[in-house]
């Protein structure tokens, strides 16, 4: 059992490395190597400083410049980024209110340039930092709620100061190129396994899509809103339960 510094230490290296870029067969052959040289060190009473010499930051630059990038992460930020533009177009266009301005092209090219990367760098530093404790379970849930207020005040500015739309479509046109492309959608992310992808797009999607099919209301009705937002809510309720059971079962699997 190694000691908690050791443990952070580890971490530290592992996040490091995956925020390089590198393969993850990769970063468990080095974490595992590690693991086995803080374990005969501390057994002969050294510390983490001799095995690093001193500098951890140090140690991890030069494991780092040893390892290959890993080309297929750049495919899988290039995905990512696919499946943003997707998580703010499709649910728009079910729920038969796709409207486009400029002042909205401009937020949406904010949050994906400035605001997804800054969110990234954060969530990798604070895991970095503090690891397998309650702040680095806590980390995720903060930040993601940070990047939800950003975007929640985004919206409620764009729908006081919007001008007027380039792009306009009609709710029945809206609502079958939604469903056309949630359907690729989902079959692209099916084929490469992307399973979280789906997960999201259809918590995004499912309250609007319920609501169109049960009213013939326009999307900012009020019979439409309560539909949509009381689906909402149930899936809200599932998906906090699940994480609390993940977590929980991650906890007890941890001991």
């Amino acid at each position: 059992m190694l000691s908690k510094k050791s443990e952070q230490f580890l971490n530290s290296v592992r996040m490091e490395l995956m925020k390089r870029g590198k393969k993850d067969e990769d970063i468990e052959a080095v974490t595992d190597e590690l693991r086995d040289h803080l374990t005969q060190a501390e057994k002969r009473g050294k510390s983490v400083e001799s095995i690093t010499g001193g500098s951890p930051d140090a140690y991890i630059d030069s494991i780092s410049k040893e390892m290959p990038f890993d080309h297929s992460f750049i495919k899988t930020m290039i995905g990512a980024l696919f499946a943003i533009l997707a998580f703010f177009t499709i649910p728009r266009l079910v729920a038969g209110q796709f409207e486009m301005s400029v002042e909205r092209l401009i937020f949406y090219g904010l949050l994906i340039v400035i605001l997804l990367p800054l969110e990234f760098w954060l969530l990798m530093t604070m895991l970095k930092k503090y690891g397998h404790t309650r702040q680095g379970y806590f980390a995720p849930l903060l930040i993601a709620f940070l990047g939800f207020a950003v975007i929640l005040a985004g919206e409620f500015y764009l729908r006081a100061n919007e001008g007027a739309s380039i792009i306009n479509l009609d709710r029945h046109m809206s609502l079958w190129l939604g469903l056309i492309l949630l359907l690729l959608f989902i079959g692209f992310c099916a084929m490469h396994k992307a399973w979280f992808y789906i997960g999201v797009m259809v918590y995004l999607v499912l309250p609007d899509l319920i609501a169109r099919i049960l009213t013939d209301q326009p999307a900012g009705s009020k019979e439409f809103v309560n539909i949509s937002s009381s689906i909402f809510l149930m899936l809200s309720v599932v998906a906090l339960v699940g994480a609390m059971a993940f977590y929980s079962r991650f906890k007890k699997n941890s001991h």
